[in-house]
């Protein structure tokens, strides 16, 4: 079989991710999930809520759909339920590119826009952040060529945390629009308190919104998403459902997360305080940080690449998993997820001595 292999994909490297961390025992700030547990009394409101007939009978979407148009007051014919936001990215790139055309890329981000890229043999093109930390919008326009398919843009973004404004968005929408590009707006962090460009689709015909269910909703094992666009690109996009959308268990949890918002408000309310907490203590340890205003992610500068590996080592002994490993010129930082202060708490404890062991730091004099 060996000889049907397709050689572009035979070269990749992939990995699997999140491997060996302690579920039960550990404090996950890596892969910015939601950082404290369902309360008790909701993970049993969920459960109850399961039909008797969960397990032996086929998933049906429909009921999502239509909690979905009535959370965010659109016509349901808008909406495409995914298996999270990546597997609607990789039916968007399915559908939508071909080989040897270009995607260019808010970068660094979420790595399966570049895994896709090379999957469907496109140039990955780059625009990055400025030296201030904000995304240079002038290198998104100096990749955009004849070749280039879509633009992608993660607003808010991690692991640098950015987040335009819709003034700033605007004219990309415009300029892509007149060019005949796709332009996906991926929303997964929106609710910690970016703009929103959800009620644009209707103007725009080469709009395509992604939501999930895994950060402000704090549902990342249920890989459950959707995407927004017009009417008729929606029904071009459902030609790759597969017979159901996801499975009955994410589906009905997607259905509660809807009908109780509470839920949803509360975690972005421990984020917001443990984001002030963290943020106060890494400006009284004098090191440089940037994010938590826009997600639950931030990123903490050290000295040099190897800090940063040895943090992430250390920590881990502790089962404390943070995020490091970054490309060039933020080799030397690591990202933690945000969580309750409480959570926070514990991390601070855990990395104060190894940056006092690391740098002579007095952590004995907070």
């Amino acid at each position: 079989m060996k000889a049907r292999f397709k050689k572009h994909i035979e070269g990749m490297v992939r990995y699997q991710t999140s491997l060996g961390r302690d579920l039960d025992h550990g404090l996950c700030l890596d892969r910015n999930e939601r950082v404290s547990h369902l309360p008790p009394e909701v993970f049993a409101d969920i459960l109850k809520s399961f039909p008797p007939h969960m397990i032996s009978a086929s998933p049906e979407a429909g009921s999502l759909y239509s909690k979905i148009a009535s959370f965010l007051n659109i016509d349901q014919a808008k909406i495409y339920v995914t298996g999270g936001i990546t597997e609607g990215l990789r039916f968007i790139y399915e559908t939508l590119t071909n080989p040897g055309e270009n995607i260019v890329v808010l970068d660094p981000t979420y790595p399966m826009y570049k895994v896709y890229a090379e999957f469907f043999q496109l140039d990955y093109r780059k625009f990055v952040a400025n030296t201030k930390l904000k995304p240079d919008v002038e290198s998104l326009y100096k990749n955009i060529d004849e070749k280039t398919a879509i633009v992608a843009i993660a607003n808010p973004n991690l692991p640098i945390e950015t987040a335009l404004t819709r003034k700033e968005l605007r004219p990309i929408l415009e300029f892509c629009q007149s060019r005949g590009i796709a332009v996906i707006i991926d929303e997964a962090y929106h609710y910690f308190g970016a703009e929103t460009v959800l009620d644009w689709v209707d103007e725009f015909d080469n709009l395509i919104v992604m939501r999930t269910f895994s950060k402000a909703f704090g549902g990342a094992g249920l890989r459950l998403g959707f995407m927004v666009s017009q009417k008729q690109n929606i029904a071009y996009f459902s030609k790759t459902r597969s017979i159901v959308e996801s499975n009955t268990f994410s589906l009905k949890v997607g259905e509660y997360l809807l009908e109780h918002p509470q839920v949803m408000r509360h975690h972005i309310a421990e984020v917001k305080a443990g984001a002030g907490y963290i943020q106060q203590e890494l400006t009284r340890m004098d090191l440089r940080w940037h994010g938590g205003n826009f997600t639950n992610g931030i990123l903490i500068f050290l000295k040099t690449p190897q800090d940063s590996k040895d943090a992430v080592a250390s920590l881990r002994e502790k089962k404390i998993y943070i995020r490091g490993s970054f490309e060039p010129p933020f080799e030397s930082c690591i990202r933690i997820s945000i969580g309750p202060e409480t959570a926070m708490r514990t991390f601070m404890e855990a990395f104060r001595p190894w940056f006092s062991k690391r740098t002579g730091y007095a952590h004995s004099s907070l």
